[in-house]
Formats: C-alpha cells, sequence, structure tokens
C-alpha cells in the first residue's frame, strides 16, 4: 500500500524542486541545476499555452502535482501546521511547476519577451500538492497517466521509463518477459505496449554501443520512427537487421546479433543520418518509411543498390512499387471522379470548380502526350 498524506496540501512555489529524473527529459538532468532543468522545459515542452491560462485563471485547485519529501525521512514529521519548513521534488507536474516559477521569476533570462504575465489579482504563490512518501509510491499511477492513459510521454521517455521500470522489477523475477507481465497488469495494457517498448529501448541501446561514435539526441527527438520501422517484429526492416517476431524473441539476450551490426548502421544512417545533427538521412518523412524503405528491404536488387548508392528513389523503383504506385494513383483518381459524377452539373457555373477542371484536362494532354 502506497504511503500518502491524507488530504491535498498547499505548497510555497519556492518549496518545489523540480525533478532531477523527469521522464519528459529523458533522465539526463541528474547533475543540472533547477534554472537548467526549467530551461529546458521551457525549451522543450512548449509551455506558452499552460502558462498563459495559468496567468489569467490562476492554479486549477482540482490538478494537484505530486510530490515526494526531498527527505524521505520527513514524511512522517509533515502536516498541514509545519508544511512551509520543509522542500518537496514534484514528481507528477513539472511542466506546470515550471510554468508558475518562470510567471513568478520575472526577471528570469529563460523566456522570451513575449511570456505571459501574471494578471492583477492572480496568486500562485502556492500550488495545490498531494505527498507521497517516495517515487515508487507513485510508479502506478504514473505508468497508467503516461503509458497506457490519456497524458502520455513521448515515444522516447516512455520507452525509457518503461526499460527502467521492468529491470526494476526483473530483480526479484529474474525473469524479463515476466517482469514485463507484472507491468502490463499493473499498468491494464492489452496492447503489448510494454514489450514493445521495452524492445524499442533495447535496440536503441545497442545502436547507442554498436553503431555510434556521436551523440544520440537526434534519435531520441525522432525515437518514434523506431516503432514505425520495427512495429512487432514483422517488418522488412525487423528481418534485415535479423530482429525476430516479438513473439518469439529472446528478451535475456542482445537482439541484434553481431552478424548483423552492419545492417543496423545502415539502416541507423538510411532514418537517423550519419551524425547528431541527421545530415545525410535519407527518410525525410515518416511516411517513406512504410511506403518506400519497406518494400526496398524485400528485395535483393533494390538493398544492394541502396547500399552502394545511398538512392533511395533508385532502389524504390527496383522495387517494381513505382508502377504499382503510377497504376494505383490513376484507379484512384479514376473512382474518384466515378464517385462525383451525379454532381458535377450543379457546380458547372461555379468558377473554383472550372478552373480545376482545366487543370485536370491539362494533366490528362500531359499524360496522352507522354504515352504517345
Amino acid at each position: 500500500m502506497a504511503d500518502r498524506k491524507s488530504g491535498v496540501f498547499q505548497i510555497k512555489t519556492e518549496n518545489l524542486i523540480l525533478d532531477q529524473f523527469n521522464p519528459r527529459l529523458y533522465g539526463e538532468t541528474a547533475t543540472e541545476s533547477q534554472d537548467q532543468i526549467m530551461t529546458k522545459i521551457y525549451q522543450k515542452e512548449s509551455i506558452d499555452e499552460l502558462a498563459s491560462s495559468l496567468a489569467v485563471n490562476g492554479y486549477f485547485q482540482e490538478e494537484p502535482i505530486i510530490v515526494v519529501p526531498e527527505n524521505q525521512n520527513d514524511f512522517d514529521t509533515i502536516d498541514q501546521t509545519n508544511i512551509d519548513n520543509f522542500k518537496y521534488i514534484v514528481i507528477e507536474g513539472n511542466r506546470r511547476t515550471t510554468s508558475v516559477k518562470l510567471l513568478l521569476n520575472t526577471a528570469n533570462t529563460i523566456v522570451d519577451t513575449d511570456f505571459p504575465k501574471i494578471r492583477d489579482g492572480i496568486d500562485l504563490k502556492q500550488i495545490p500538492a498531494i505527498i507521497y512518501k517516495n517515487r515508487d509510491d507513485v510508479d502506478t499511477y504514473l505508468s497508467v497517466r503516461h503509458i497506457a492513459g490519456n497524458r502520455k510521454w513521448d515515444a522516447f521517455a516512455k520507452a525509457k521509463y518503461i526499460f527502467e521500470k521492468v529491470n526494476k522489477i526483473n530483480v526479484v523475477t529474474q525473469d524479463v518477459s515476466k517482469a514485463i507481465e507484472i507491468l502490463s497488469t499493473q499498468i491494464g495494457d492489452k496492447n503489448n505496449v510494454v514489450k514493445k517498448y521495452y524492445i524499442y529501448f533495447k535496440v536503441f541501446q545497442q545502436i547507442e554501443d554498436d553503431v555510434l561514435t556521436y551523440s544520440s539526441r537526434h534519435i531520441k527527438d525522432r525515437f518514434s520512427l523506431l516503432e514505425v520501422s520495427l512495429a512487432s517484429g514483422n517488418t522488412t526492416i525487423a528481418n534485415y537487421i535479423g530482429l525476430p517476431p516479438f513473439r518469439k524473441i529472446n528478451l535475456e539476450d542482445d537482439l541484434i546479433k553481431q552478424d548483423k551490426v552492419d545492417e543496423l548502421k545502415n539502416v541507423t544512417e538510411w532514418i537517423f543520418g550519419t551524425d547528431d545533427q541527421g545530415n545525410n538521412s535519407l527518410i525525410s518523412d515518416s511516411r517513406l518509411i512504410s511506403s518506400v524503405l519497406k518494400p526496398i528491404l524485400a528485395n535483393k536488387e533494390a538493398i544492394d543498390h541502396l547500399v552502394t548508392y545511398k538512392d533511395l528513389d533508385g532502389a524504390y523503383q527496383l522495387t517494381g512499387g513505382e508502377e504499382q504506385l503510377v497504376i494505383g494513383n490513376i484507379n484512384k483518381s479514376r473512382k474518384l471522379l466515378y464517385n462525383i459524377l451525379g454532381k458535377v452539373p450543379k457546380y458547372k457555373q461555379n468558377k473554383e470548380f472550372l478552373g480545376a477542371f482545366e487543370e485536370l484536362l491539362g494533366s490528362i494532354d500531359s499524360i496522352k502526350k507522354l504515352m504517345e
């Protein structure tokens, strides 16, 4: 049973410490100052809209943050009469707390000049909070809210959090699959989200260990592309790097064998680029992963072309995909036109319709000429 103080406490904003292990910041702020953490939250989380609401409406009492005492031993001592004598780490609500702190500190150099200003009569010097004894007491709540619930973290934050929680459970179970099952049950995960993101993070770790010679920050920022690429292990990309379908995978070992590291390097560079700025990436749009890269990796000739020349379009043409693209779009256009035939007479005097119709006729003439 989680140790939690009864009721909601009004805590002075100045007594609130932003979490150095905030999953939204990838857990990379453990040695950073509070100003540095606020700067990262401001730059990464786009809090202007939230700050504007707080500046105009004040803090809604119905949305208390969740905190733990800076010193866990103080928990039993804390009550409503001495609440101001202690400091508290914000476990849930770091965006809101940062917004309030930045609004109150008008002399800060973190925000832009158009950052909102507090309206007269709005008091943000205290924030409603629920107090737990330690982080572990809040884990299930955070998991449900940010993994299975409607306040989801970004892909990397979610994967890292899941990976760490599974490993923590695994200290007891000594069985990763069992640990995944336990966490999935705790948060009501019926779609294998925990298992998928655990695997995505393990693949990411191998990319860091076996492929990268530079910072992985740009991959963390585009981590959802790993999800698109690997799905449940049943994609041509997963097959190319030797990753088995997730239902058959052995989670105790490295997921990518050493004889497939070159392929892992290829995929990493095609999708994320060749340096920490993402330069030389062949994927400018995530949709190209499914529509172009996956068909290429199902065709040996296309793979060889892509590896040799780094030419995505040329490799795709070798898959027969371009033929299907052309024929498919012609058929799609035909069906769309057929569906509106009965409505056309109503718009025969409409200038916008007539202009579009002339452009269509021009396109048809161009196709005819190309076919001569």
